[in-house]
Parts: C-alpha cells; structure tokens; sequence
C-alpha cells in the first residue's frame, strides 16, 4: 500500500472522516477509495457478533473461548500464551477480521475489580513477559492487535470520569512497566487509550501518556485507538496523539473536526499525518486478511484444553488427588454442570464446544453419581434442598471407596465488566451445604473444584481435604478438571496473584473505587505482594504459590559477589524428587536488604517453568540486568540502578525461597531520604495501607485538583449520565424512559445478569460525551446538550436547541 499516494488523492472529508469508525467495528472505506478492515473484541477468543445491535454482547458467532489471563497467567509460561494468541489469530483469519482487541494488561491493584478476569497479574514483570507472548503470537499471523487498555483503568466503578491520581514513580514501575516492555518488545499494532482520567485528563487525549512517554520515549511507530466512546473533545484527542476513535462517531465528532480544519485549529500537515496513520496502522491490514482460510475447530479446543491443563493451580492436597480408577466419585455441585468458564463483558464468547465436568469424569471411565446440591441462580439454600442433598449422599457414599468432587466458586452476577465487587465472599449456599457435608462424611475425602476470576474467600478450605483451582479455564475446562484429577496431567500452575484473608487485608482498600471521581493511589510501589511482604501481613495463599502431585529440591545458587551493569547469569539447579513427571515454576526475586527509599522488601526479575521427570536434574539460567535493581528517579526522569546490598533469592514462591545468595550493587544514590519524607510508607501497616493526605500530596509533588459535587450550572459534557440526569425534572423523565427501554432491549434479562449490569452501568456512569458513540445513535448531540442544558438551569437555551435543526 502507497501511503503517500493514497493521502494524496483523499478529499478533506474523507480524511476527516477516516479518523472515527464505521458501526461499531470497521473502519472506514472512503467511498471505496481503500479497503476497510474490521476489528472484535477479545482477548481469549473471537467475538463477532451476527449483527451490530445496541446493548448485545452475547450473540456472537461461536469461536474457541480459551482460558481467560487470569487463568493462563497462572501457567507462567509465556511460550503457551504465545500459541495461545497463535490460536486466536487462525480464527481471526477464519472470519476475516483484522484486528484482535486485546491482551489487556491493567495491573490488579484490588482483587475486588470485576473485571480483573480479563488481566493477567499484580506484577507488571509477569505481566510484561506474558503480554509480549500473546501478542507476537497474534502478530505472527499478519493479525493486528490492540493493547489495553493504557493506563491506570483498575476499577470498574465510573471508568468513564473517575480521575486516577497516582505520583509518577508508581505509574512507571508498576501501571506503565508492562506497556513499556510489551511495546518495546512485541511492537503491538495498536495500544488502546482508556476511559479514566490520568492525574486530571482522560487517557485518549492524555498528551504525557500518548506523546510524551508512548511515542517520544519509547518510540511507538503504531496507532492508538480509544475505547469505545472514550473519545471526549476530539480535537486535543487527535492533537495529543489519538490515531481512531471508535466506535461510529454518528458525525459528531466528524463535524467538530470539519469546523476546527475550517477555523485553522488544524493543519494540513496535522491532518495528512493522523490519515497516514490510520491508513499504515490500521487499513494496511487488510491485505493479511485470506478468503476461506480453514481452522480445526477440535485442534482449537484441544489447545484451549492444553492451556488449561498448563494453569490450573492445586492449592491443597492432603493425599485426596489424584483418584485412583477404583474409586467412586460423588460430584456435588451446578457449577459442575453449568460451568463457569469466561466472565462476562465485551469478552463473552459462545463457545463451539461445552463438555462438562461430569461429563468429561464419566468419560475417563470413572463411576460418577452427580448431586446438584446447591443452583446457580440464587444463593438461598432450602431445607428440603439440603436434607434431600444429604440423604443421597449418604446413600452414595463409602469412604473407603469414594471421594466428593465438591464444585464451589463465583457465579456470573458476582464478577464481570462494567462493575466491581464489595466483598471476596462466594455464595452463601454453596458454603453452607459444603460445611454440612463435611460435619456428615468428614473433609478427608472431599476435594473442592473452585472457579472464579480473581481472588475469593477460601475460608471453605477448612472443610476439604483439596482445592484445584481453575480460574475461569475456558470451554475445556471441564476436560481439564478430568485431565487433572485423574494424573494423566500433573497440576503445575502456580498463583499470579495474592489471595488474601480478607478484602480488609489488601493494600488499597481504604482508596479503592470511592463514590466519587477522586480515585487517589495512596498505596503507592505497594500493590499486591508488594504491600503483603514488606509489612509482613498474613495471606491465605501467596503469590507464586501452587502445589504439584511430585515434588522438587533446588541447589547450586551461583551468584555474583559485586555487580556493576551489564548482563549477569543467576545460575541453579532443579531436581523432581518425587514419583512422577511434572514441571516447577522456579522464580528470581530481588530483596534491597536496607534502603531510604520507599521500596518493597521483594520484586519478581525472573522466572521459568521446567519440566522434569521423576529423578532428573536441569541446570537453569535466569539473566538479570541494571533494569532489575532500579527505580525510576522522578528528579532525573529516569530509570536509575541504586547502589546497595541486594539479595537474590530463589523458590517455588515469594513465601518459599530455597536458595539465598548477597550481592553488592555499585549504582547510584536516589535524590532523597523517602524514609524522613514520607515516614507513612516505613511504619506498620498491618490492615492495608493508611496514608495521610499530607504526605500523598507531598509525593504527587502538589495537591491534586478534586472533584467536588458540583452545583447546577457547572455541568459539562463530560460528567457521568447519571450525575447529570438527577439534578433537573427534564432528566429525570429521560432517565425513566432510559430505564424502561433498558429493559426492553434486555428482555429476558435480570437485573442481576451480567450483561444487563454491563449496559446499564455504562449508560449511567458513561460521560455525556461518549454516549454520542456508544448509544447507536439514541443519544443524539441535541439530547445531551438539553440534559447539560437543564441541569445548569439554562432552560431558554435548552428550547432554543430543542428547535434548532
């Protein structure tokens, strides 16, 4: 593709128009002067809707739905994640779409964000390093991709206005460091700009992050495009370095540009540049695009399977796995016959194929007797329920020859895009008739088979003698579970995030996700186990953590006495001391032994999964260099190497470390003693972090300017819908007739489905503005100047626009 002769021979409108999508998935084709391209959500599957329709998130064509990343980020192996997105592209090229909407990489500051399902980690090392697997897998196929969503977006709660306040060490060591590798690394066609506002603008037309850092720092050729309807004033959105915004922009956005090349707020120069971009990032994708390209849907789900099997974490095992052919299995539970195996969003996907857990056990020739136990759909448990439960078990069961496969977990109303949860607590049936069965046949026996997208209460653990953990494992997991509780496969996933006791127990709890827009990061570097092993606070199970049906011994640390720069090889050995083959996760930790600066006492810089058979031995050789032992000085505006006494830790864990070895740094001074400054960060802190205003401010170099309940007559655009329609009789009547044609659109639906609770939280917590795009056209430019209108009390303006063609 000419680049250059194509921009030459576009008019000024059809540049201008090039730069907003077409529907709600293509770009567009300027008269038929170019090609366009169309894009789908991911990240663990394809979801091509049939038809585009307001509010429908479900009726997709059916496509592989793979283990969500906080499944697959638990297998530590970025070479699977790699065939994973492989895996994605060939239906991509199937169903001729260009571009891949995905990986998402947010950090997960708080277990309770409900869409952490679709992220891979607390740590921005892991998560880089399985990032840059998924997309040069997809890229490997000449299919684009779209990472996301850049950056700070870690709460679902008014993702559309809430105002991530964060000091800028934080944002590049932890939010910013997986982007950062990921771009540099696997040169991602496109990252994807995210509704929030970052330290006062809203990502898509945040100049420091999408100029400044994005392409002047880290030299990112690629485009940007911004989440659907995150486009807010779109002239300093192209002019801060946005490339397309999606979805349809319904000539809004389209005129505003026409008016500001009109009025010389554009140039021509500007204009040529922001249309050979999208031309060279995005429509040059289309010659990749194949015509009856072939995929083995049954190889597809036997990778999806694979993947799985690579994930799946054992985080108990008191002799109950794996089950021998002899025993009788009493599977316990609906999630074992309604699995959950995805959450609910934009990454929904119908799946092309289903095998239950109960199914796949039968199949592996077990006898199975299946007791539903508990529903789904409600959390009471009724009497005759769970006396009926009981009296069948104790028919079914022996305990010399049986063992209980009790399926416990998340439902779909708990988790899911759109909102965040309150609690880590799992569904009340489900823990109470598991503790009755426990009190009848004892725990020895029963092995629990949990699902869900993020951290839960595990505190069911006291009545199992098991747990396999499958995440949210995709549409094979229930050939997984079989895979794994039989020993034809040896669990060898590992924990990508803490599991705490409580959500009382984690670091941002007192800042996360407040009622107003004002989301403030006062936890700072300590997220995840970060905060957990600097201020030495209990967890249920912690990061790294994951049990196999073997075992392994580690030895031979050599280390470096005196490192100055450069690369270094950290070398050990890993030996299977157990009984049959398996594969280890062994992990490379830093530890600073004293320092001033506020910095945790532990970091992930290595890792690699190694697989051996019973009695062998491997020599593994982990690489660390001076990015490893810096933090990002905020006076020089660079990563820095501090000097020191550091120790290089070894293990199966961040809590089992097997091999120690100390090591001198000779690097530089940080600027200041944090330890004075910012004496909060240095105390205990035993109950989440507890940071004082002063000294926040103090770190984000200033107080920040908050958001405040606003009076009538200083509403904008973009403020949230819902906001904005509670203040005046006008949008109160809009926001009625909102409601009820909620409701019809979403017939069939509980307020309490996933995808109702989607939609309707982005109606009402989306900003004006976006609603242009993402409502299909019902809210119209003139509706939403009237609701502005209105609640400023403007009412002779809202007439006069009223009658305005």
């Amino acid at each position: 593709m000419n680049i250059d002769k194509i921009c030459e021979q576009l008019t000024i409108d059809e540049k201008i128009r090039l730069l907003g999508g077409v529907g709600d998935w293509h770009t567009y084709d300027c008269n038929g002067k170019i090609p366009s391209i169309m894009m789908t959500d991911g990240p663990h599957g394809i979801r091509k809707l049939e038809q585009e329709k307001v509010g429908d998130i479900e009726t997709s064509k059916p496509a592989t739905c793979f283990p969500t990343a906080s499944a697959i980020a638990c297998s530590w192996n970025p070479a699977i994640v790699k065939k994973m997105g492989e895996a994605i592209a060939k239906e991509a090229k199937k169903e001729q779409i260009s571009i891949v909407l995905g990986c998402g990489i947010n950090i997960k500051r708080s277990p309770l964000c409900g869409r952490n399902f679709e992220y891979f980690s607390e740590d921005p090392y892991l998560t880089g390093k399985l990032a840059t697997g998924y997309i040069e897998g997809v890229q490997s196929l000449g299919i684009g991709t779209s990472l996301k969503h850049y950056a700070v977006n870690s709460q679902e709660t008014r993702r559309m206005t809430s105002n991530s306040q964060i000091d800028e060490r934080t944002l590049r060591e932890i939010y910013l460091s997986a982007f950062e590798e990921v771009v540099k690394k696997a040169k991602p066609t496109s990252v994807m700009a995210s509704y929030n506002r970052i330290n006062g603008e809203f990502g898509a037309r945040n100049k420091y992050l999408l100029t400044d850092v994005l392409r002047k720092e880290w030299k990112y050729q690629g485009g940007v495009v911004s989440d659907w309807g995150a486009a807010n004033d779109i002239v300093s959105c192209m002019k801060n370095g946005l490339t397309l915004e999606m979805p349809d922009p319904k000539g809004f956005h389209t005129d505003v540009l026409k008016e500001a090349y009109k009025d010389g707020r554009i140039t021509d120069q500007e204009l040529d540049n922001w249309t050979k971009n999208v031309l060279q990032n995005f429509v040059s994708l289309h010659k990749n695009i194949e015509e009856n390209y072939e995929v083995d849907m049954e190889e597809q789900n036997q990778m999806a399977r694979k993947l799985e099997n690579e994930s799946a974490v054992l985080l108990k095992n008191n002799s109950v796995l794996p089950i021998g052919k002899e025993k009788k299995v009493i599977i316990i539970g609906e999630l074992a016959r309604q699995m959950r195996f995805q959450g609910g969003g934009s990454s929904h996907i119908q799946p092309t194929k289903m095998t239950n857990a109960i199914e796949a056990i039968r199949e592996k020739g077990y006898q199975v007797t299946y007791i539903q136990g508990y529903q789904n759909e409600t959390e009471e448990l009724g009497e005759k329920q769970l006396q009926d439960t009981i009296e069948k078990l104790k028919q079914e069961y022996r305990k010399k020859d049986c063992v209980i496969l009790y399926f416990i977990g998340l439902t779909e109303s708990y988790e899911g895009e759109g909102y965040d949860r309150k609690n880590l607590k799992i569904p009340q049936n489900q823990e109470e008739l598991l503790a009755e069965i426990a009190e009848t046949v004892g725990k020895d026996h029963i092995a629990a088979i949990s699902f869900g997208g993020a951290p839960m209460d595990f505190s069911f653990e006291k009545n199992v003698g098991a747990i396999l953990h499958m995440y949210l494992g995709g549409q094979a997991v229930g050939e997984s579970v079989a895979d794994l509780i039989s020993g034809e496969v040896n669990p060898s996933g590992k924990l990508a995030e803490t599991i705490p006791f409580s959500e009382k127990d984690t670091p941002a709890w007192r800042y996360f996700a407040p009622p107003n827009d004002d989301v403030e990061y006062r936890e700072s570097i300590f997220v995840g186990y970060r905060y957990y092993e600097t201020f030495h606070v209990p967890v249920k199970y912690p990061f790294g953590y994951g049990l196999s049906y073997t075992s392994f011994s580690y030895s031979e640390l050599n280390v470096p006495e005196v490192y100055s720069g450069g690369k270094i090889q950290i070398r050990f050995k890993i030996k299977n001391i157990g009984k049959v083959s398996g594969a280890e996760i062994a992990q490379l930790y830093i530890c600073p032994i004293e320092s001033d600066v506020i910095r945790s006492h532990i970091e992930l810089k290595g890792f690699q999964k190694i697989y051996l058979h019973p009695g062998e031995e491997k020599e593994v050789i982990l690489e660390l260099d001076e990015r490893s032992f810096s933090v990002y000085d905020v006076e020089k505006k660079a990563f820095s190497m501090l000097n020191g006494k550091y120790q290089i830790c070894i293990g199966a864990s961040v809590h089992d470390l097997q091999l120690k070895a100390n090591m001198e740094v000779v690097g530089n001074s940080y600027f200041r003693n944090e330890r004075e400054l910012f004496p909060d960060y240095f105390r205990e802190q035993p109950h989440g972090m507890e940071i004082s205003a002063e000294q926040f401010y103090q770190l984000l170099g200033g107080e920040p300017k908050h958001d405040k309940e606003k009076k009538r007559g200083e509403y904008t655009v973009y403020d949230s819908y819902q906001d904005v329609v509670n203040v005046s009789m006008f949008g109160k009547f809009v926001r009625g007739v909102v409601h009820i044609g909620l409701k019809i659109m979403l017939r069939g639906k509980s307020e309490q489905d996933p995808a109702f609770k989607m939609v309707k939280m982005g109606v009402e917590e989306g900003n004006l503005e976006g609603l242009i795009a993402t409502s299909g056209g019902i809210a119209t430019p003139k509706l939403i100047d009237m609701l502005v209108y209105n609640a400023n009390k403007k009412y002779l303006q809202a007439l006069k626009r009223l009658l305005k063609k």
